[in-house]
């Protein structure tokens, strides 16, 4: 931090001090606004909601572990029964069965397949003329694997987004907050030069109550015209206008900053109080713009994007060709009357299958698919490039607007010194009639310009400095990382 300078004008402040109100300076301004602002709320409550749908599909890559089960059932119907001679005869059929298998699932994200280890255990009983001999089927273990074959792997690429969007949610939310800072130090400086202007037409007013009073003595002795005195008594009717308007001015600003910082209904107003300093930065364009590729949410967005296209053209193109799955699993079984027979002496099972779907003929389907694919991959990329180009412009035209800022922050805090020191040199010159109404009206309207000017500066500089953190995620005067 490096002092400026800044106007004697600023100075009013310590005359009219405000009674009952909570002094806050800025930092506590965007303190309380993203502590308890309803942005700020839902900022975090979206990055949250992002979090959990994260941690949610990193589950997914885990064992899971699930029981499945149908306890009890029942159905009557007519079905296709075996005769000991080989025929077979339609009988109606009443049965009750039951079962569960506990599984346990490993996916496999290298090769989109799954492996699994599984028991089960069921019984199904007849009714009726029929009876079932073997009520009770048991599978003590049983070890499966499904494997896709020449496919689109869905599942490692939808590993690969979600991570991308889980980052992307991040900075985001830091993005968020910045945005957040820059709308208070809008709400929080609108709030100050609202306080400033009312103290300065309150000076204004009683300077001009004086002027009046002795304008009206030189005006009963004749020494000036009746033309002066109205001019006169016009400036100070239009001072005290001023004063009920900057009051109407604060209850405006006061409420708007209340709902940035989440204090509406505290039933204290706020008494601002201007940065004794001001950040002083001297950032290179390509130093910001290296930290806004490192570190903003819309590149991640773009990679997020052009990893959707390239999805598309991936699974377009494993569409054009032969594809397959592979299911192997091999396990013990075993058929008893009773439960615990149903466990003894298990027999082994096995079961090996490929498929596989091969296109034919589909009449350039695949193909257009494929080149839709191909060419939506290379707008995309088109569209990212103009959108990065048009975000590095934006840094670019923050840094030149930062120095240009500064630069005019010195200009307008000299320029308002000189304008509060002429108005103080025509005001007393005046008193001892040396100068015209007019020339200290005039050096009185410069003053209140060359002080709006000033503090409407202070603000723009702040505003940039924060919109600059907002477009790049960096502390330039930490030298580190927004959130790290």
């Amino acid at each position: 931090m490096k002092n400026l300078f800044f106007p004697a004008s600023l100075f009013l402040l310590i005359y009219f001090p405000a009674q009952a109100q909570t002094i806050v300076t800025l930092d506590e301004a965007l303190r309380l606004g993203k502590e308890n602002s309803p942005i700020a709320k839902q900022i975090a409550a979206s990055f949250e909601s992002n979090r959990w749908q994260y941690l949610a599909t990193q589950a997914l890559r885990k064992p899971q572990i699930v029981l499945n089960g149908s306890i009890p059932g029942y159905a009557r119907r007519i079905e296709r029964v075996a005769q000991p001679d080989g025929s077979y005869l339609f009988r109606s059929v009443s049965q009750a069965y039951s079962s569960a298998t506990f599984s346990l699932e490993q996916p496999i994200l290298a090769t989109g397949g799954t492996i699994s280890l599984n028991t089960s255990l069921s019984r199904q009983d007849l009714f009726g003329s029929l009876t079932n001999p073997l009520p009770w089927q048991s599978a003590p273990v049983f070890v499966g694997l499904r494997q896709p074959l020449l496919q689109f792997n869905r599942v490692r690429w939808q590993f690969q987004q979600q991570r991308l969007q889980y980052s992307q949610a991040t900075q985001e939310q830091l993005e968020g907050l910045e945005v957040l800072s820059v709308d208070v130090t809008e709400r929080f400086f609108n709030l100050y030069i609202a306080k400033l202007q009312l103290r300065n037409a309150e000076l204004n007013r009683a300077i001009n109550d004086t002027i009046y009073r002795v304008a009206k003595g030189r005006y009963g002795l004749g020494k000036i015209a009746e033309n002066e005195i109205l001019q006169v008594e016009l400036s100070y009717t239009n001072a005290r206008n001023s004063v009920e308007q900057q009051k109407l001015a604060i209850q405006v600003a006061e409420k708007e900053l209340q709902n940035l910082t989440g204090t509406i209904g505290s039933g204290s107003g706020f008494e601002v109080i201007s940065p004794a300093s001001v950040p002083v930065l001297d950032p290179t364009p390509e130093k910001a713009v290296a930290e806004a590729r490192a570190n903003r949410s819309d590149y991640l967005g773009f990679a997020l994007q052009e990893s959707n296209a390239q999805r598309q053209v991936k699974e377009a193109d494993a569409n054009r060709r032969i594809q397959g799955d592979l299911v192997l699993s091999y396990g013990l079984n075993q058929a008893a009357p009773t439960l615990g027979d149903a466990y003894k002496n298990p027999l082994s099972a096995q079961f090996a299958n490929v498929s596989f779907t091969l296109p034919i003929a589909t009449f350039g389907r695949n193909k257009a698919n494929y080149e839709a694919a191909r060419f939506g991959l290379e707008a995309q990329q088109r569209q990212n490039e103009a959108s990065r180009n048009s975000l590095e412009l934006n840094v670019y035209n923050a840094i030149l607007e930062l120095k240009q800022l500064k630069t005019s922050l010195q200009i307008s805090a000299k320029s308002d010194t000189i304008a509060q020191k002429r108005y103080e040199v025509a005001r007393n010159r005046y008193l001892i009639g040396k100068v015209d109404i007019t020339n200290l009206l005039i050096a009185q309207q410069d003053k209140d310009a060359a002080l709006l000017v000033y503090v409407r500066t202070l603000q723009q500089y702040w505003i940039a400095y924060y919109r600059l953190r907002r477009l790049t995620l960096y502390d330039f005067e930490a030298d580190k990382k927004i959130g790290k």
